[in-house]
Parts: C-alpha cells; sequence; structure tokens
C-alpha cells in the first residue's frame, strides 16, 4: 500500500512542473489578448445563427427544448475551441522568440492543437447530445439530412479552426513583436543615455585632470622658490597644499559627499589661489539643517569654480559664498556661488557646454544659469527631482 501511495505521490509530482508551466503561459496572456480571443470565439458562433433571424418569424424557439442545447453548442463551442487551442499554442509563444523557424513552430502547435481539438470537441458533443442549429433548421423546413462523408466532414471542420486561429495566433504574434521591439527601442535609449552621460562625465574627469596638474605644479614651483628665497610663506602655502589634497583626493572615488564636504572642497582650493597670490580671501558656507545630510555628486561645483577664476584672472574675489536650498515647490535643490567680481558669466555656448557636463555629473535635469550686478556673479545650479 505504501509502494502504491509513493508512486501516486511522484506521479503528482511529476505533473506539478509541467502544471506550473502552463499556468504561467496562462498568465502571460495580457487581459486585451484573452478578451479579444473570446470576442473572437463569440463572434465566429454568432455568424451562422444570422439565419435564425431570417427565420424568426415562423420558427419558435422557445417550443422544442433542443433550440437551447442548438444555441449553447453555437455559441460555446467556439470558447471551448479556443481555449483549447491556446493550451498548445501558448507555450511556443512564450518561450524562444527569436527562433529562426518560430513561424514554423507556431503553425505545427496551431495545427497540432486544432486535430487535438476536433478530437475532444467529438467525443463532447458525443456525450453532451447537442444538436446543430442547421439539423434544426432542417427539421423546422422538413428537409432531410444531406449525408456527408465523416472524413470530408473532420477534415473542412478543421481546417476551419485551423484557418481562424492562425489569424488570431498571427495577431498576438504581431502584438507581441511590437511590445518586444518597442521595449528594446525603450532599452536601447536608456543605454544609449546613459552612455552620453558617462561620456560627458569622463569628459568632465578629463577636463578635469587637464586643469588639476597645471594647478598642483605652478603652486608647487611657487612652494619650491618661497622655501629656496626663504620666505616665511612657504611653509602655510605648503600646509594648505597638502590639506587641499587630503580633501579633493578621496572625493574623487566617493560616488556622493554631502554639503559641507563640498564647502571645504572650495574652501581648500581658494585658500590655495589665495595663499599663491597673498591675498585675503573669505568664504561662507549656508546650508539648512534639514540639508546637511543631502547627498551631492562629488566636485559639483569645482569645475565652475574654476572656470569662474580663470575668468577672472589675474584679479581674484575677496569673497565667495556656497549656499544650498530647497525649490520652492520642494521637489529639488538649488546651489548657489557667489563671488564679489563681476562679468564672470562669459559665453553663452560654454556656460551650456558646462551646465551639460553637470548633468551628466548629476545624473538627471540640472540648469545652469549665470547672473553678473556691478560688483558680484551669481551662478545658479537647480537640480530638480
Amino acid at each position: 500500500m505504501s509502494a502504491e501511495a509513493g508512486a501516486a505521490a511522484g506521479a503528482v509530482a511529476g505533473l506539478a512542473a509541467p502544471l506550473r508551466r502552463l499556468w504561467r503561459d496562462w498568465r502571460s496572456l495580457s487581459r486585451s489578448e484573452f478578451m479579444g480571443l473570446m470576442l473572437l470565439a463569440l463572434g465566429f458562433g454568432l455568424i451562422d445563427l444570422s439565419a435564425l433571424v431570417d427565420l424568426g418569424g415562423y420558427i419558435d424557439i422557445g417550443e422544442d427544448p433542443h433550440w437551447l442545447a442548438a444555441l449553447c453548442r453555437q455559441l460555446f463551442l467556439p470558447v471551448i475551441v479556443t481555449l483549447l487551442m491556446m493550451l498548445c499554442v501558448l507555450p511556443p509563444l512564450n518561450r524562444q522568440p527569436d527562433h529562426p523557424q518560430r513561424l514554423l513552430r507556431l503553425a505545427l502547435a496551431t495545427l497540432i492543437g486544432t486535430l487535438l481539438t476536433q478530437l475532444a470537441l467529438r467525443g463532447l458533443v458525443g456525450v453532451l447530445d447537442w444538436p446543430s442549429v442547421d439539423e434544426l433548421l432542417n427539421a423546422q423546413k422538413g428537409k432531410a439530412k444531406r449525408p456527408t462523408s465523416p472524413t470530408l466532414g473532420f477534415l473542412g471542420q478543421t481546417l476551419q479552426i485551423f484557418i481562424l486561429a492562425m489569424l488570431a495566433v498571427g495577431l498576438i504574434e504581431w502584438q507581441r513583436r511590437r511590445r518586444r521591439a518597442e521595449a528594446s527601442l525603450a532599452r536601447l535609449q536608456h543605454e544609449q543615455q546613459q552612455l552620453a552621460r558617462r561620456a560627458l562625465a569622463n569628459r568632465l574627469a578629463a577636463l578635469q585632470a587637464q586643469v588639476e596638474p597645471q594647478f598642483l605644479f605652478d603652486t608647487l614651483v611657487e612652494i619650491e622658490q618661497a622655501y629656496a628665497q626663504g620666505r616665511p610663506e612657504a611653509a602655510p602655502q605648503m600646509e594648505r597644499l597638502i590639506h587641499h589634497l587630503r580633501v579633493a583626493l578621496p572625493r574623487l572615488r566617493e560616488p556622493h559627499v554631502s554639503p559641507a564636504h563640498e564647502a571645504e572642497l572650495l574652501h581648500s582650493y581658494l585658500a590655495v589661489l589665495a595663499g599663491r597670490q597673498q591675498q585675503a580671501l573669505q568664504f561662507s558656507h549656508h546650508c539648512p539643517e534639514s540639508l546637511r545630510d543631502t547627498p551631492l555628486p562629488p566636485m559639483l561645483l569645482l569645475p565652475l569654480l574654476q572656470r569662474a577664476l580663470r575668468k577672472a584672472t589675474p584679479r581674484l574675489p575677496r569673497h565667495c559664498s556656497f549656499t544650498l536650498e530647497t525649490l520652492e515647490d520642494g521637489r529639488g535643490l538649488r546651489l548657489l556661488l557667489a563671488l564679489d567680481l563681476p562679468g564672470l558669466c562669459g559665453d553663452d555656448a560654454e556656460l551650456q557646454a558646462l551646465a551639460e557636463r553637470l548633468r551628466a555629473l548629476v545624473g538627471g535635469p540640472a540648469e545652469l544659469r549665470c547672473r553678473s550686478s556691478e560688483d558680484a556673479t551669481l551662478f545658479t545650479l537647480e537640480l530638480t527631482s
């Protein structure tokens, strides 16, 4: 008895995997596809019922109980055919969409499904003993049933079901190919955008790499000359340069930094420049308490500051401020970089190119604006979420 129970359990376990795959195939059918198939099946069933409209004047369906069975057969058999066909067609529809012989596979699955459906329907009609509408119409008209070859009848119904099934399968395949093409296009567009952002970010990194070595070289040369001449500012300038490197180098490996770290980077860079020109320079940083832990891309404002200072050469601002605030609608950040020197906006095309690089660095929407007054220049960078 235990052996029989084990065999039964093994048989059930063996059927579990195919049933799960079949259920997944059924669930892959979208609601619009399912409704379309059902409407097609009901429409096919209603075609032959149009004859009842013409004969409705002298046919009383309520007098003969067989009419209800005939109407059920006419309407529900196409639905049953559709459901049985899907059992055979859905597996190849959902597998290997790029196979070179996919259409041949679908046609073969449709043909096999048609033959199996025909055999199942013949058994079902025999068990239910449902008459057809044609048989009842001939009986109403007093016509005898014309003898037909079972083989020809089977082949005719098989061909009819096969053609309609192929039309339905072709429509589903066309819709799914279109969806796959749209999804592939969207994925390629997303990858293209990602590659474009990476390219712009690499250009920004390359630009920084071109600027920073020259900046470091010039600073080291001046420190060496100061040590050689015994000037007292040599040691403090070396300390400022070391502090700037300690602040800047770790930022290159971090995906995000805090506003305080970004402000420290700007301050250390300006301190080195001010030490080289032996000029006092004040730097201020304003950030609300609620935004102190806001993640920012590393070195977000340093390229903007470097560009502004190149425009100001040989002048150097006496005051620079960095302010972080929330946009009015609360759906983004506004970064303000102010310098007390006018005329640092420069060419709009160059500013837009820098804005593109900043957008690549941010990885999202960003708008850069510059406004210059008689005694100051204000850069505004808005990051929307």
